[in-house]
C-alpha cells in the first residue's frame, strides 16, 4: 500500500511540476513574442534592421565582392563635361549631338536620366536625332508634391508621339537609403513602364534584330528575359541588390576597382577610342557632377554611400543589373517573418529556462554573431534578407520577461519559506522550486527529516534584570550566532518562538533516499556541536560587554514532517507540523536534567543516533522514554569526549 502511495506521490508531484514548467515557458515566451510582434507591426524594429542591411552589402563587399554587369554603361555629365560645355542644364542640341556620335557604335539601348518638361528652340534638332535613334528612352518623373512631369509636348509633337518614354520614381526609406524601386507606375488607371524597363524591351529588341557574320560574337541576351518580367507585382517594389560601390572610391574594400562602368559625357564626344565600349550596351545618360562646379542633383544614397550621396542616374544601373543578372533581393514575407519572431519569443525562455544568468548572458552574446552568419549564409547564397533585429531583439525580451518572472518567483518564494537560508541553500531550494510550487503556491508535502531545537535555560529571569532595548541587541546576537551554525551545515531555520529556535535537516526539498536523511541527521549534529562551541566565544563577548551569559539545551529528532503554507490571502508562511516537532522539542526540555555532567548539552533519539552513529561512536545512553504513540520505549543519547570538538 505504502508503494502505490510513494507512486501516486511521485506522478502528482511530476504532474505540478510539468504544470509549472508550462507557467513559466508560457508566460515570459507569450509576453515576448506579443511585444516583438507589435514593433514589428509599428515598424519599431526598422531602424535596426536597415543597419544590419548595410552591415550585409559593406561585409559582402570585403568578403565575397560581385563584380557589376557590363552591359550598363553610364554616360556622365561629371565636373570635366560642365567646364568643357557650361553649366547645366544644357541646351539639347548638345544631347542630339551625343546621340549622333553614339550612332557609331549602335548601343543597344540609350537611357536620358534627364527631365525635359518645357519646350525649348533646340526641340526639333534634338528629335530629329530620336528619329535616327529608335532605341532611346526618355525619362518622366514627378515632383516632390507628386505632380507628374511628362517630356515636353513640343518635343512629342515634332516626334509625331513615336518617343518612348520610362519613368523614374525615386522611393527611400526613412535613413535616406534606397533600398527598393518600382519597376511600374501606375498612370490613369494605365501601367507604365520604368526607365529600367522600358531600356530593358530596348535592350531586347535591339539586340534581337542584331545580325552578325560570326555566331560566337554574336550578343548574349537570355530569349526569355522580357517574360520574365511577369513575375513582378506591378504594384510593389522590389528590393535592390548592390553589388558594391557604384564608383571605385572605396579604398578599404576588397575590390576597390569595382562600380558601374563609366565614361565622362567629353570624353564620349571628344574619345572615339572609348565608343567601343559602348556597343551593344545599355547606356545610360545622366549627372553626376559634385563639388565646386555643382551639386548633386536627384542624390541618391546607397549602402556604400551613406553620408555623401551619389547620382539617381545609378538608381536605373542597379536595377537593370539585377534584372540582367536575375539578382533582386527577396524579402521573408511577413507571414515566416512574423512566426520567426513568434518562435524567438518561447524559444528563449525554453533555452533559458535550465540556464543561470551568467549561462543566459552568453547565449545572447553568441546568439548574435551566429544570427548575422545566418542572415549573410541567406543573403550571398540565396539573395535572402530575413529579420535579425526583430528576432535577437524578441530573444531579449524572452530572456528580460524571463528574468523578471523568475525573480517574481523567486521572491514569492522567499516571502512564502520566511525562513532564514543559506545561500547555498538558497539556490538549492531555488533549483528544486518545480517539487515545491504549484501556481506559485507551495503544496503539502510529506518528508523526513531531522528537526533541531534549541531554547535559552532561565529566559525569563534574564528579561527582568535587563533593559529591553538591552535584552533585544543581546537576544539578536545570540540569534545571529545560532543561525549561522545551522545555515553552515545545510540547515533551515523554520521559525523563532520566544527565545527558541527552531530548525530543520531535510526541508524544504524533501529527501528520496535513506542516505539523503542521514546526510541530514549528520549535518543536525554538526550543527549542534558547532552552536556549543560558538556559544563558548559569545558568552566571553557577553561578559566582555557586561551582559548575562547563556546557556541552552538542544534536542535532536528524525522523523516524519508534513511541510506547507499556513495562513491567509495577505499573509502565508511556510511551516513544518508534527510529532518531530514536538519530542525535539521535549528533547530539549530534557536536557536540563539529562546533560548535567556531558561536555555537550546535546540530546538525541534513537532514531536520529541511527543515523549518525556512523561518524559519532562516542555517545552516551542517557534514558529511555515513552513516545507518544508508540509502545516501545525510545533510548535517548548525548555526545560524550572531547574528540568530538573537530568533528
Amino acid at each position: 500500500m505504502q508503494k502505490w502511495l510513494k507512486l501516486l506521490r511521485n506522478k502528482t508531484r511530476a504532474a505540478r511540476s510539468q504544470q509549472q514548467w508550462l507557467y513559466m515557458f508560457l508566460g515570459p515566451g507569450l509576453a515576448a513574442a506579443g511585444v516583438g510582434v507589435a514593433l514589428t507591426v509599428l515598424g519599431a524594429w526598422n531602424p535596426l534592421e536597415r543597419g544590419v542591411y548595410n552591415r550585409l552589402f559593406y561585409t559582402r563587399a570585403q568578403l565575397h565582392p560581385l563584380e557589376w554587369e557590363t552591359d550598363v554603361v553610364v554616360i556622365a555629365i561629371d565636373n570635366e563635361s560642365l567646364e568643357k560645355y557650361g553649366r547645366y542644364p544644357w541646351k539639347r542640341d548638345l544631347y542630339a549631338d551625343l546621340l549622333y556620335q553614339l550612332e557609331l557604335v549602335q548601343p543597344a539601348a540609350i537611357g536620358f536620366d534627364i527631365l525635359m518638361p518645357e519646350a525649348t528652340p533646340e526641340d526639333a534638332e534634338f528629335a530629329e536625332a530620336l528619329t535616327y535613334n529608335p532605341n532611346v528612352v526618355l525619362a518622366v518623373g514627378g515632383d516632390s508634391q507628386g505632380n507628374f512631369i511628362n517630356i515636353s509636348e513640343s518635343l512629342d509633337e515634332i516626334a509625331d508621339g513615336t518617343l518612348t518614354v520610362g519613368h523614374v520614381k525615386h522611393i527611400t526609406d526613412g535613413d535616406g537609403i534606397s533600398r527598393r524601386a518600382f519597376l511600374y507606375e501606375r498612370q490613369d488607371d494605365q501601367v507604365a513602364d520604368s526607365l529600367a524597363i522600358a531600356l530593358l524591351k530596348k535592350y531586347q529588341t535591339s539586340l534581337d534584330s542584331t545580325i552578325t557574320s560570326d555566331p560566337l560574337n554574336q550578343a548574349e541576351i537570355p530569349k526569355t528575359l522580357l517574360k520574365s518580367l511577369e513575375q513582378f507585382d506591378q504594384n510593389k517594389p522590389v528590393w535592390l541588390n548592390w553589388p558594391g560601390p557604384v564608383r571605385a572610391k572605396d579604398s578599404d574594400l576588397a575590390n576597390p576597382n569595382a562600380g558601374v562602368s563609366t565614361l565622362s559625357f567629353q570624353e564620349v564626344m571628344t574619345n572615339d577610342d572609348v565608343l567601343d565600349q559602348l556597343q551593344n550596351k545599355i547606356v545610360l545618360v545622366g549627372y553626376t557632377a559634385t563639388g565646386v562646379v555643382g551639386n548633386i542633383e536627384d542624390p541618391l544614397k546607397t549602402p556604400f554611400s551613406r553620408k555623401i550621396p551619389d547620382s539617381g542616374v545609378f538608381l536605373h544601373a542597379v536595377i537593370l543589373d539585377n534584372l540582367l543578372s536575375n539578382r533582386f533581393l527577396k524579402v521573408l514575407p511577413q507571414y515566416w517573418a512574423l512566426t520567426l519572431i513568434i518562435l524567438s519569443g518561447f524559444g528563449s525562455s525554453l533555452i533559458l529556462r535550465p540556464l543561470k544568468l551568467r549561462g543566459r548572458l552568453v547565449f545572447l552574446f553568441a546568439l548574435i554573431p551566429a544570427w548575422f552568419i545566418f542572415t549573410y549564409g541567406c543573403f550571398t547564397i540565396a539573395n535572402l534578407v530575413i529579420p535579425m533585429a526583430a528576432p535577437i531583439g524578441t530573444t531579449l525580451l524572452g530572456m528580460m520577461f524571463f528574468q523578471i518572472a523568475e525573480q517574481r518567483e523567486r521572491q514569492a518564494l522567499t516571502d512564502l519559506f520566511a525562513i532564514s537560508l543559506s545561500p547555498e541553500m538558497a539556490e538549492f531550494v531555488w533549483q528544486h522550486k518545480d517539487e515545491l510550487l504549484t501556481d506559485g503556491q507551495i503544496h503539502a508535502q510529506e518528508l523526513t527529516a531531522t528537526v533541531l531545537f534549541t531554547d535559552i535555560r532561565g529566559f525569563t529571569s534574564i528579561t527582568e534584570k535587563l533593559p529591553s532595548k538591552d535584552l533585544l541587541t543581546w537576544l539578536n546576537r545570540y540569534f545571529e550566532v545560532m543561525t549561522a551554525c545551522i545555515m553552515d551545515n545545510g540547515g533551515v531555520v523554520d521559525k523563532y518562538i520566544g527565545d527558541a529556535i527552531m530548525a530543520a535537516f531535510g526541508s524544504p526539498v524533501a529527501r528520496l533516499n535513506e542516505k539523503g536523511v542521514q546526510a541530514d541527521a549528520l549535518a543536525a549534529v554538526r550543527a549542534s556541536i558547532a552552536m556549543v562551541d560558538r556559544l563558548e566565544d559569545l558568552n566571553k563577548e557577553f561578559t566582555a560587554q557586561g551582559l548575562p551569559t547563556v546557556k541552552f539545551g538542544v534536542g535532536l529528532h528524525t522523523g516524519p514532517l508534513v511541510a506547507g503554507t499556513v495562513g491567509g490571502r495577505n499573509r502565508a508562511n511556510y511551516s513544518l507540523f508534527g510529532d518531530t516537532v514536538n519530542i525535539a522539542a521535549r528533547l530539549q526540555d530534557m536536557t536540563k536534567k539529562l546533560t548535567k555532567n556531558s561536555p555537550y548539552p546535546i540530546l538525541m533519539s534513537e532514531a536520529t543516533y541511527k543515523y549518525a552513529r556512523a561518524e559519532y561512536t562516542i555517545v552516551q545512553e542517557k534514558a529511555k522514554i515513552q513516545l507518544r504513540g508508540r509502545t516501545a520505549q525510545t533510548t535517548l543519547y548525548t555526545l560524550a569526549g572531547d574528540d568530538l570538538v573537530d568533528r
